[in-house]
Order: structure tokens, then sequence, then C-alpha cells
């Protein structure tokens, strides 16, 4: 069982590279996936009777935050996407067109 000091101390370990952390949050979650739980916590929230949500203020700020974690989901997964390795850097002038062998004098 992972206690919460555990959960604590890892997340400040995680925080030194964010990159990573995205990165294995989109290779673990699909954002389609993402964002269909969202959806279902958000449409939980609210139609469920008694609870915080009954009041319309408290339901309009949790609505807000929905849409910015969409945003936020969004741009972590194009982060990530962008963040992709490519097939490697171009070649510099100085080794363009360079022939192999010895330097010549």
């Amino acid at each position: 069982m992972i206690t919460v000091m555990q959960t604590q101390a890892s997340t400040s370990e995680n925080m030194k590279d964010p990159f990573r952390i995205i990165t294995e949050f989109c290779r673990n979650y699909h954002q389609h996936e993402v964002q269909s739980m969202l959806w279902e916590w958000l449409s939980t929230a609210i139609s469920r009777t008694h609870s915080i949500y009954d009041d319309g203020k408290e339901r309009a700020s949790l609505i807000t935050l929905y849409e910015n974690i969409t945003l936020l989901i969004a741009a972590a997964y194009n982060v990530h996407q962008n963040a992709a390795p490519g097939p490697g850097p171009e070649p510099t002038n100085n080794t363009k067109n360079k022939k192999s062998g010895p330097p010549k004098p």
C-alpha cells in the first residue's frame, strides 16, 4: 500500500523533470480517454443531489476548472507530440560536403 508520504516524495522527485511526467502520462493514457473520464467526473458531480455543486457558484467554478484542465491536457499532448524524436539533426555546413579520409595538409 502506498502511503501519503511516499506519494509526496515521489511527486517532489518527479517535479524535477516535468517533461518526463508529461511523457509518462501521455504514454499511459490516450487523450480521448482522459477527456472522457473528465467528462464523466464533471457530469457525475453536477448531476448528484445534496452535494457542494448544488450551489450555482460552485457548479460554475467546477465547469471552469473542467474547461481549464481540458486545455491543460490538450497542451500536454501537444508538448509530448512536438517533443517526439525526429530523424535527427541536419548536418552542418562543415560536414555536409566533407569527404572521408585524412585531412589535407
